[in-house]
């Protein structure tokens, strides 16, 4: 009994914290402002539309392992992917004998049935782009054709992501997979590389290697992927004009494999979620390398967002509409989160697209009319997914996760880009105040959502296995924006630096020391390391 009630005020006391600074935050009492920062409210509104879980916690969660990790005592981690919180691979191997030869050196693997199935049980929900039965009948129908068992590599490589038993077979389902989409590619059938199986290979091969640490070799796959999608014109799929005017130089996808015309609901329902998928990485590739978007250049996807239903013989597609039309999209009776993903991916994509535009001219004399036309397409959108950021949703579905986090770096990041704006034209600081606040706002929504779900063990269900390095920038981000607080004293120390240590140790789950969004918030744990270093010297002199 004493020790419950030690734990429960630990987490009192913690949620106290939170609440003070909160409060602390939006006491800032905005006076009247001229009309020229009309679209101030709007903007400050923007990140409440999004609901903060911080009265929500796991019932299950340990306080003591937060305690530690506030505590900053780097000595007690949660297992991470990258440490010994799996099983070790090779000699040291604790799986069985039997998966021990299951891929001997790099020869071929008859029936990888085991990690299928891992993909169908667990992966399939955050990728479902999919038929199960489609991917068994061509299987068993020809076995021995490149297309074919490149997907089948590629699903048994991301099954084997998300179960630790088989991270030793990674390596050669990887070199497969690459290996039979490279065999379609040479071959003289150009049906081969251009067939949903060989796209679909090529999608989950570049899963894979967007989670990994080199990201030349994904931004490779990207590339060919993309262009891929672009010779088969799948962002025309359900544009019926255009499907009759596909003559040419490049034939028409019906011609060159996909033959979209022919096919049944649920195989048209594959494409287009593959589509989307794609989309989606992409997105992801480009904020990593700071390149502009391809597959969306001229903001005329005709091809309707991904429909709710399991894929299976017998599907049957809802009345979707394209993703440009918010009109329409508030008059569908049910989103799935993959496709509230889909439609969050947009505006960060907008997002991405105005902060580059001010990065490249400085003298961006639309700044204003464009950041508050942003603003109202964030809300509009955001409204049409909200049944996705609610605590129960967050916590049960990793999209919803991964939407809620993106959703609030997407916030940030206009934000940080009205700040820049602020202090280049000299406009009063008030502005840039309300920018701060409200950036800070976003990221205690990104670490209340983050502390909900905190796994008091690894699992391959849990959003952090999941969603991986794909919750990287979120996370960045709101180290970025609350580094700042901690620099510029805006808020009570203690509370953001608690905060920082959470976020830090949340980037440890979900990528090595040394990845990308490790480098990206150097800053933001140099800003931390520096304020414990004058704490201990200002102990150390008392």
């Amino acid at each position: 009994m004493p020790r419950q009630l030690s734990e429960l005020q630990t987490r009192l006391e913690w949620q106290g914290d939170h609440e003070r600074l909160m409060q602390r935050l939006q006491s800032q009492v905005t006076p009247p402002m001229d009309r020229a920062f009309e679209g101030l409210d709007m903007l400050a509104n923007l990140t409440e539309d999004i609901p903060d879980f911080w009265g929500v916690m796991d019932p299950v969660l340990a306080p003591d392992a937060l305690s530690t990790i506030l505590a900053g005592d780097s000595t007690t981690q949660l297992p991470t992917p990258f440490d010994g919180g799996y099983p070790p691979a090779g000699n040291g191997s604790s799986v069985s004998p039997a998966f021990e030869t299951l891929f001997p050196s790099t020869q071929d693997l008859e029936e990888p049935i085991p990690l299928h199935q891992k993909y169908f049980d667990i992966f399939y929900p955050v990728l479902p782009i999919l038929n199960p039965s489609r991917f068994r009948r061509e299987w068993a129908h020809d076995p021995a054709s490149p297309q074919i068992r490149a997907l089948n590599y590629a699903v048994a490589l991301v099954g084997s992501t998300v179960a630790p038993e088989y991270t030793h077979l990674q390596s050669s389902c990887y070199s497969n997979a690459r290996k039979y989409i490279e065999l379609c590619e040479r071959d003289d059938d150009e049906t081969r590389i251009t067939s949903l199986n060989a796209f679909q290979a090529l999608l989950f091969v570049l899963r894979y290697e967007l989670t990994r640490k080199h990201f030349v070799r994904a931004w490779m796959t990207l590339g060919r992927a993309v262009t891929l999608a672009q010779i088969l014109d799948l962002r025309n799929i359900d544009n019926g004009e255009a499907a009759r005017q596909r003559t040419g130089s490049l034939q028409g996808a019906s011609q060159i494999g996909f033959a979209w015309d022919k096919r049944d609901p649920a195989s048209l329902e594959e494409i287009r979620r593959s589509f989307w998928s794609l989309y989606i990485f992409e997105s992801y590739g480009c904020v990593r390398i700071g390149r502009p978007c391809t597959l969306d250049e001229d903001d005329n996807l005709c091809i309707f967002l991904p429909s709710p239903g399991e894929l299976n013989e017998t599907f049957r597609p809802s009345p979707m509409p394209f993703i440009g039309d918010p009109t329409k999209l508030a008059g569908v009776s049910y989103l799935t989160s993959y496709a509230a993903v889909t439609i969050m991916v947009k505006l960060a994509r907008l997002c991405f697209e105005h902060v580059n535009i001010l990065s490249r001219s400085i003298s961006d004399s639309g700044f204003w009319d464009r950041h508050y036309r942003l603003v109202k397409t964030i809300n509009d959108y955001t409204a049409i997914f909200q049944r996705y950021l609610t605590a129960k949703a967050v916590r049960e579905d990793a999209l919803a996760f991964s939407l809620h986090l993106n959703l609030c770096a997407t916030h940030i990041n206009l934000h940080e880009a009205a700040i820049c704006k602020v202090e280049e034209q000299d406009l009063p600081k008030l502005v840039a105040a309300e920018s701060r606040k409200c950036s800070a706002a976003a990221a205690f929504k990104i670490l209340g959502a983050i502390r909900m779900n905190w796994p008091m063990q690894r699992s391959e269900r849990d959003h952090f296995t999941l969603q991986a390095t794909f919750i990287g920038w979120p996370i960045s981000m709101s180290l970025m924006a609350l580094s700042r607080s901690l620099a510029n004293g805006d808020t009570t120390p203690i509370g953001i630096v608690d905060s920082l240590r959470l976020l830090r140790a949340a980037l440890d789950q979900v990528e090595e020391p040394d990845g990308y969004w490790h480098q990206a918030s150097r800053a933001a744990v140099t800003a931390l390391a520096k304020w414990d270093e004058q704490q201990r010297e200002t102990s150390s002199g008392e």
